[in-house]
């Protein structure tokens, strides 16, 4: 059976319901504040689901797909050209989408600059990644720490026979491979991060039952005891449920209806913590386990990683691939650390 044409948010409508998800102010059309936030989560499965897709993924095949990818097996310059706007593309969701630059502190470099990280006091622990999959951890006794810089690479290729067999969206399926290897690679780097605090000065947290707001409190309070700010709370989509299902959470949480920031992962605010989710991502890209939250810290006092001016695109071609076909490789140079394991705590619903 063929696959169902994916629609834009704003054009989106949920089963069973002539009205459109989204309202013309761009917000979810809801009759409660429990009701926006169980369309919140009916919207989010569907974008995982790919019946709804972000605007600027469509954008992407729509200016691209049909023009440049037969030019790009004849033209070099093409080729070049379509992997620099698939890079820019991807630079550009993982400063809005991906979680782990929204909790680290960003650092600009340029050649001849080294990653340096000032730590706010000495001999504490920095946790730090070592590979594209590994982090470790150490005691550092000095105010500056000079963390390794790692290779994030991509290698979308596109071969001859998926040209000739393609149903027209094999640059999409390009695309999102090389957005797993770059943004959610970084993504699931800061969760090995923050793992690898548990148990250094933050307890992990075990739920047996529902998320209520005595065990939320317990996890945010495992930071904010060491006298450190708790604005992001990061968590898996089926507490999320525990939250709409609880009349104390209902009053204090502040949901929100605009579909631009909630199809980024950011779905409310609740006691001064803006909640952000993966449950809009293709499950291959989640980072997050059912039953999994974590109370984090700012930028200033959870750690940082570094930025060397976005991702860099190389062409390949059958003779380096030693198949028929073409594509790109794609790297970026990153480093990052949790410069204070104090900043982070997880809790875990069994």
């Amino acid at each position: 059976m063929q696959r169902k044409t994916p629609v834009v948010a704003s054009e989106y409508r949920f089963a069973g319901n002539a009205e459109r998800a989204i309202g013309l102010n761009g917000e979810i059309n809801a009759s409660s504040k429990k009701d926006l936030m169980a369309q919140q989560l009916k919207l989010l499965a569907a974008t995982a689901s790919g019946d709804v897709e972000l605007a600027d993924v469509r954008r992407k095949r729509e200016s691209v797909n049909r023009q440049l990818v037969q030019a790009a097996f004849i033209d070099k310059e093409a080729l070049q050209e379509l992997g620099e706007v698939m890079a820019a593309d991807l630079y550009q969701a993982q400063n809005r989408r991906g979680f782990s630059r929204k909790f680290l502190a960003r650092q600009d470099l340029v050649n001849g600059q080294f990653p340096t990280v000032k730590m706010r006091l000495k001999d504490v622990v920095a946790v730090y990644v070592t590979s594209p999959t590994k982090v470790e951890s150490q005691v550092v006794r000095d105010r500056l720490f000079m963390p390794p810089e790692i290779i994030l690479e991509a290698r979308p290729f596109i071969e001859q026979r998926e040209i000739n067999t393609s149903s027209g969206d094999v640059l999409q399926e390009k695309y999102m491979e090389a957005m797993e290897a770059i943004m959610v690679g970084e993504d699931r780097l800061w969760y090995q991060l923050a793992n690898e605090t548990v148990g250094q000065d933050n307890l992990l947290t075990v739920i047996s039952g529902t998320l209520s707001p005595i065990t939320l409190a317990e996890v945010r309070n495992n930071v904010s005891r060491w006298n450190l700010p708790v604005p992001h709370l990061l968590m898996a989509s089926d507490l999320y449920n525990d939250i709409i299902g609880d009349a104390d959470f209902i009053q204090a949480i502040e949901p929100v209806a605009r579909h631009e920031l909630i199809m980024t992962g950011e779905l409310a605010v609740l006691y001064g913590m803006a909640i952000t989710s993966d449950a809009y991502r293709h499950p291959q890209h989640r980072v997050l386990s059912q039953g999994e939250f974590f109370a984090i810290s700012d930028t200033t006092t959870h750690g940082q990683y570094t930025d060397r001016g976005g991702i860099d695109t190389e062409v390949t071609t059958t003779a380096t691939e030693k198949m028929a076909g073409r594509g790109w490789v794609m790297t970026e140079s990153f480093s990052a650390v949790i410069a204070n394991t104090r900043s982070v705590a997880k809790g875990f619903r069994v």
